[in-house]
């Protein structure tokens, strides 16, 4: 399936129309029907405005996967045996935190 194609059908999952999309990510109507229509290019930073709205992978905008899951963040290769059940308390409420507060996610 091709970008535009997925970007109209995540759009119309959601209920909305293009210009109330284009409203939410701060673009013209006409460039959501040109993205739609594979007429215009995605930027990298509309690429990432999608997938962060839309909560996709950009892989699954591009059509690299049809996976709409977005990768997990990768916190640790391992854990060694010796931590603390307290250290053990702090990595799962660091993971929770980045999970809600992704690097590189502007607020």
């Amino acid at each position: 399936m091709e970008t535009g194609k997925r970007i109209s059908d995540l759009r119309k999952r959601r209920g909305l129309n293009q210009e109330q999309l284009a409203e939410k990510l701060s673009v013209s109507p006409s460039t959501i029907a040109m993205w739609e229509t594979n007429k215009r290019a995605l930027k990298d930073d509309s690429l990432k405005q999608l997938a962060d709205f839309f909560d996709v992978s950009t892989d699954y905008l591009l059509g690299r996967t049809d996976d709409k899951e977005k990768a997990p963040t990768l916190v640790a290769a391992h854990l060694d045996d010796d931590v603390s059940e307290e250290d053990m308390e702090d990595i799962l409420k660091y993971i929770e935190f980045r999970k809600n507060n992704p690097l590189g996610k502007k607020k």
